[in-house]
């Protein structure tokens, strides 16, 4: 307990706490308090701003446009093992629907190269 009558009011994690704030302006990374959440990229005004990659601790992500802080224009969103999404192969196929494990699976549409359309369930 004298310890705590000799405590002089400075914080040991004073130096700790400024380095948990956002960056201010140009690239920078900052892992959220709730630890979820990790955003490297582009910063203006303590805000995401620009090109940047925000991180989620399941291993998902989205990395894209942001601007003011909000996620918008153009991006990609990956999801570690499972969610909705859209995937275009490399010959111009149409995947949309559900996924796991980075597969098609689930309930699904898909738009073949000749024009052909199936939609219905998925199986890995």
């Amino acid at each position: 307990m004298a310890a705590a009558s000799e405590w002089s009011g400075i914080s040991p994690w004073q130096g700790q706490e400024r380095s948990r704030r956002p960056p201010r302006d140009g690239y920078g990374v900052y892992v959220y308090p709730n630890s979820f959440f990790r955003y490297e990229g582009q910063w203006k005004g303590g805000k995401t701003h620009g090109h940047g990659k925000l991180l989620f601790k399941d291993g998902s992500y989205y990395e894209g446009e942001f601007v003011n802080g909000e996620i918008t224009g153009e991006g990609c969103r990956l999801w570690a093992w499972s969610g909705q999404g859209v995937l275009e192969d490399k010959d111009g196929q149409v995947y949309q629907g559900s996924f796991h494990d980075n597969k098609r699976h689930g309930r699904g549409h898909m738009v073949f190269k000749n024009g052909d359309k199936y939609e219905g369930d998925w199986v890995r």
